[in-house]
């Protein structure tokens, strides 16, 4: 039996593909592992070097268009034969036992429905990878600017947690999904992405489903992945704040159904976008 499917999506993604399968294939050779890579229709040579990667339980498919990230995730979900799902970005690299880690924990503890590693940048600093899940109120402190005024305050700067304690392992509610590992268990109980939403927050929404089950998501602090964060974002940056914006608004839809917040969530939504695109 397959013991982990990690399921890498591709989009320009040249210039980090390899190193971050080359960390894969290294990392645990004890677990029977796929991998399985889509590429969403890549302009550059990231398909051609996805083809040369030596390795006897691998998949490649090519998309004829760029179907957005959550419709390839659920491509490679549907192909998989794993115990557990990794979904892994390009733009990581996994320290050493990352992957054993996860899946020993996950393996040993079926109150949880997920776990996700510790995230540092390529400097080894900690990254900020934990977040709660977005209510109105935090994204009323977003446009305020009163979540960047008090970053660390759990009223204020509540969504994004900088103030979490990123020393030890803990519960949370929604880590970053560069490297995220669920049970093909808890899959089929919640299902698998939401194809509303093309790139942002179908991690989120995933997440709150796991959580909404009764599961818990653990993050692992002894297990490390390098991320390059935003590298795919920056690449198309103003559309990539559209498409961030449209997701943001069918979230809320979905789980904060209120007309006259919605409005307003919108109206918000169109002026921070206008903003964040021309000091992009």
């Amino acid at each position: 039996m397959i013991d982990i499917s990690v399921i890498i999506i591709t989009w320009n993604s040249e210039n980090e593909i390899a190193a971050c399968v080359d960390s894969l294939i290294n990392n645990s050779p004890n677990l029977n592992i796929e991998l399985i890579i889509i590429d969403n229709n890549s302009a550059d040579n990231s398909f051609s070097i996805i083809n040369k990667i030596s390795y006897s339980r691998i998949q490649t498919y090519r998309n004829p268009e760029n179907l957005g990230y959550t419709k390839a995730v659920n491509q490679g979900i549907k192909y998989s034969k794993g115990k557990y799902i990794l979904l892994l970005n390009p733009d990581t690299m996994l320290k050493e036992g990352c992957l054993a880690i996860m899946f020993l924990f996950l393996e040993e503890n079926s109150d949880y429905g997920a776990c996700a590693p510790l995230m540092l940048n390529p400097d080894s600093t900690v990254q900020l990878s934990v977040r709660c899940f977005p209510t109105y109120w935090t994204m009323f402190c977003e446009f305020t600017l009163l979540a960047y005024i008090f970053p660390k305050s759990q009223l204020f700067g509540k969504w994004k947690m900088k103030y979490f304690d990123y020393t030890k392992d803990a519960d949370v509610s929604q880590p970053m999904a560069a490297a995220f590992m669920t049970g093909r268990q808890a899959l089929e109980e919640t299902g698998n992405m939401d194809e509303r939403f093309e790139m942002f927050f179908n991690d989120v929404d995933m997440c709150k489903k796991i959580i909404d089950s009764g599961k818990k998501i653990r993050l692992l602090t002894s297990a490390a992945v390098v991320h390059e964060h935003g590298l795919s974002v920056h690449k198309d940056r103003v559309r990539m704040i559209k498409i961030w914006n449209k997701d943001c608004y069918k979230y809320f839809e979905k789980y904060h159904k209120n007309t006259l917040l919605l409005i307003w969530l919108k109206i918000n939504l169109i002026i921070s976008g206008f903003v964040r695109t021309i000091f992009r």
